[in-house]
């Protein structure tokens, strides 16, 4: 993988850790959380949103920088399924908690940069992630970016 694409990405994460903080009223928000998993070991979390009041949400938000349009169409779901795995590693672990009576609620949520330009492939990116319960965020429609 070259040294620009993963300074890019890089960039991207931070851009959105960024934006997503910025302004946050009502929650508490943590970019680069460590965090323990179910399977062993640890990772990181890109975005963790803990929401304030009686009802403790935590909102788990794990940032791509995928250019869909530039991933041939027969390795999409490979990839995808690869960022959904590495999601639900971090939603176990929040599920163990909120069974222990710690949260009331979790969400998972992808972010990419943009909608691919295929209309079918954003759909199948949708339904296959709405599937496990997990949101999909395109980073170019959100108000909260700017």
């Amino acid at each position: 993988m070259p040294i620009e694409r993963l300074a890019e990405g890089q960039a991207f994460h931070r851009t959105v850790q960024a934006a997503f903080l910025t302004g946050l009223m009502g929650a508490s928000g943590f970019k680069e959380r460590r965090w323990r998993l179910i399977a062993g070991g640890r990772g990181r979390v890109d975005l963790a949103v803990e929401v304030d009041g009686s009802e403790q949400m935590l909102v788990i938000v794990e940032i791509k920088g995928t250019d869909w349009d530039k991933i041939a169409t027969a390795r999409i779901m490979r990839n995808l399924r690869r960022h959904l795995r590495q999601l639900q590693g971090y939603l176990d672990t929040a599920i163990e908690e909120m069974e222990a009576g710690y949260r009331a609620g979790i969400v998972g949520s992808l972010l990419y940069p943009a909608r691919p330009a295929s209309i079918e492939t954003a759909a199948t990116i949708e339904a296959v992630a709405g599937e496990q319960a997990i949101m999909v965020t395109w980073y170019k429609d959100v108000d909260w970016r700017h």
